[in-house]
């Protein structure tokens, strides 16, 4: 493999401590957990760009030749530093790198966040929701792309205790394992994070998939 998880996780979560420690010094008012998916997919994007290449929104590869509104894309894609990835749907020119990643080469990563809470006390009623279907959906279909090599799942979950991580991670496999979708296992980091509206605990947890 081209791409150890174990790193990319421990460089995940990293990310968000120094966020939370951030907005600690600033004393803010709204917390980590108030932010959105796509907030929080940019402080890991611009933050991975210290170790590595990163694209966003990137198609993927085997719909190329669709028109772009119809093609799937994948949150973040990295690559080696100094080896930006073959955008294809960009033409090359020259002042393109010499040596550029294939997307065979470059890690494909869908981001997904899931908030036990909405608000102080007020349980996400959508908290189960987005482990079972966005979370499956992105699996399979990272899992069936035949011009991927390899690719992972990159869940940040906002909790309030290590032992709900926990039984939530284990129901999720099973459920995994129920609609027949492959992942390896998985490689958990947990960041404590400023309870503000039930949320204690910040979790990266990432799934390498399994290629068919």
């Amino acid at each position: 493999m081209l791409w150890d998880l174990s790193t990319i996780a421990d460089h995940l979560a990293e990310l968000i401590s120094r966020t939370e420690s951030a907005i600690r010094l600033e004393q803010a008012v709204y917390g980590l957990d108030s932010k959105d998916e796509k907030a929080i997919q940019s402080i890991l994007a611009d933050g991975l760009a210290q170790w590595h290449e990163v694209a966003r929104e990137v198609h993927y590869p085997s719909t190329h030749g669709t028109k772009l509104a119809a093609r799937q894309r994948c949150d973040l894609v990295l690559s080696p530093k100094g080896r930006p990835l073959v955008i294809d749907s960009r033409p090359l020119s020259l002042f393109d790198p010499p040596n550029p990643c294939p997307p065979q080469e470059g890690l494909w990563l869908e981001v997904k966040i899931a908030y036990q809470f909405r608000k102080p006390e007020v349980r996400h009623g959508g908290y189960g929701a987005q482990w079972r279907e966005a979370v499956v959906n992105d699996l399979k279909k990272m899992e069936i792309e035949p011009k991927i090599r390899e690719a992972a799942l990159v869940l940040v979950v906002f909790n309030e205790s290590e032992s709900i991580l926990q039984k939530d991670l284990e129901l999720f496999e099973l459920v995994l394992i129920q609609k027949e979708v492959l992942a390896g296992f998985r490689h958990v980091r947990s960041v404590p994070i400023v309870e503000r509206m039930g949320h204690r605990l910040c979790s990266v947890v990432v799934w390498p998939t399994v290629q068919r």
